[in-house]
């Protein structure tokens, strides 16, 4: 094995110390000698790495690939495990200890101990990942439970109804779900309609180390949930409270900007804002509002006040009185009805401070580092095989983008020593074309130099 090659570097990196001890209770002392599940995860993460989806194909390369071997620790005479050993550890083993998530956690807190995650820029984003469900195989959700000779997919989704309360499908148009994986959604991004998840992940930026992932229906309600949980998460398992959270317009509710500013962060995401939708009318904009009153004044100084509040969407309504609005000169440009209403959210404050920070440099800042997430999501699929998915059911898509961010995290890991532990912009060089005190600390790997300033 060279010592540069990457499995000898990620080799370093993984440390499955842990794993051993959740899986203890799961293997029997008696009877035939278990197969070690540190194999196991082993060749599921070199599967992933090189894009092998294909469990057989694995197994096939692992006996000819002496570098896959030495990665497992398999001598030349030892046997490859069969192909379905997977699929009776994963489903029952692996899945009850929950081995991938401990996994991943292990190794973003290998990376936060090596100094690599910053802390103060953070971002969140999805992609459409496509369910190994054909698009023909549809029926409604009402047949499922008497579907002859149901798989696994088709019972965990049956039990999960039971507690969950999900809506089928992911259109207006189209109620019905796929027979082998109900739990995927119909969903007609990007592109074609096909059944699929969510991949829902949080990166620190700009180190682009995954911090939490999250396998959801696609849907843009159950991702921004989605999103609140990966920050609860990270906050509770590794005290990870970023100063700025970035993220697109679909993550710019009242609801969500709140849930940012209660965990202490600055929310660097556009506001949903609809209030210049008035088909022509006066928009709330022309409408002056008074915290220490509570109330609302239009163009010509009449007072609006509160009228009512409903807790489920966190409304509050306001109204002018109708012999105002009667007698108004700017009533035909202004409403229709008898008098005109205002509404103020709840989080109206976290949305002003949004607004307020969409132009400043900081905001533009988070713009750009937020590109670290889409090319997280561009690696898991480019190059690590999750264009479609393997495993069916929320569970298998879990289980898959856990596999996958906790490669790529250890990757990350596995890069070559720099001079310092904070990325820096410049040319790569050779190690041997720069003094002998620093080369001697990057061995067999190159160096990246500041490249030489434009101005003096």
């Amino acid at each position: 094995m060279p010592t540069d090659h990457l499995l000898r570097r990620i080799d370093q990196c993984l440390d499955t110390a842990e794993l051993r001890v959740a899986l203890v209770g799961h293997y029997s002392a008696r009877g035939r000698p278990s197969i070690d599940p540190e194999l196991l995860i082993r060749m599921t993460l070199i599967g992933r790495l090189y894009a092998i989806t294909s469990e057989r194909r694995l197994c096939e390369e692992l006996r000819y690939n002496l570098a896959y071997r030495w990665f497992c620790r398999l001598a030349p005479g030892d046997k490859v495990p069969h192909h379905s050993t997977f699929s009776k550890n994963r489903h029952g083993r692996f899945r009850d200890a929950g081995v991938f998530r401990q996994l991943f956690e292990a190794t973003v807190r290998r990376c936060i101990g090596e100094g690599l995650v910053g802390g103060k820029d953070a971002a969140i984003d999805a992609s459409f990942i496509e369910a190994d469900a054909c698009w023909q195989r549809k029926t409604v959700p009402g047949y499922l439970p008497y579907v002859a000779n149901a798989g696994r997919p088709v019972r965990e989704w049956l039990s999960d109804q039971g507690s969950v309360s999900t809506k089928p499908g992911g259109s207006k148009d189209f109620e019905g779900v796929s027979r082998t994986d109900p739990a995927a959604t119909w969903s007609a991004r990007p592109g074609r309609a096909r059944f699929g998840y969510a991949l829902n992940a949080l990166v620190d930026t700009p180190s682009g180390v995954a911090l939490d992932v999250k396998a959801t229906p696609a849907r843009f309600a159950e991702e921004v949930d989605a999103g609140r949980t990966m920050l609860e998460r990270a906050a509770d398992c590794f005290d990870y409270r970023p100063k700025r959270v970035a993220a697109d317009k679909a993550y710019g509710s009242a609801g969500f900007l709140g849930f940012v500013r209660n965990q202490g962060a600055i929310p660097h995401i556009p506001v949903i804002d609809r209030t210049q939708q008035t088909k022509g009318k006066l928009p709330r904009t022309a409408f002056s509002y008074d915290r220490d009153t509570d109330s609302f004044t239009c163009p010509i100084g009449k007072t609006l006040r509160h009228q009512t509040f409903h807790l489920p969407t966190g409304v509050h309504r306001y109204a002018a009185d109708a012999r105002d609005c009667e007698a108004c000169v700017l009533r035909k440009t202004c409403t229709k009805a008898r008098r005109r209403t205002l509404v103020r959210l709840d989080n109206e404050d976290d949305r002003d401070l949004a607004r307020a920070e969409l132009e400043t440099g900081l905001f533009k800042r988070s713009m750009r580092l937020r590109r670290g997430v889409e090319r997280f999501f561009a690696d898991a699929k480019g190059k690590h095989g999750m264009r479609r998915l393997h495993l069916r059911g929320i569970r298998g898509a879990e289980e898959e983008f856990l596999i996958g961010a906790a490669v790529m995290n250890l990757m990350i890991l596995a890069r070559p020593q720099r001079l310092t532990g904070k990325p820096r912009r410049g040319r790569c060089i050779p190690a041997a074309l720069i003094p002998a005190a620093i080369s001697a600390r990057s061995i067999e790997h190159d160096v990246i130099v500041s490249p030489p300033r434009r101005y003096a």
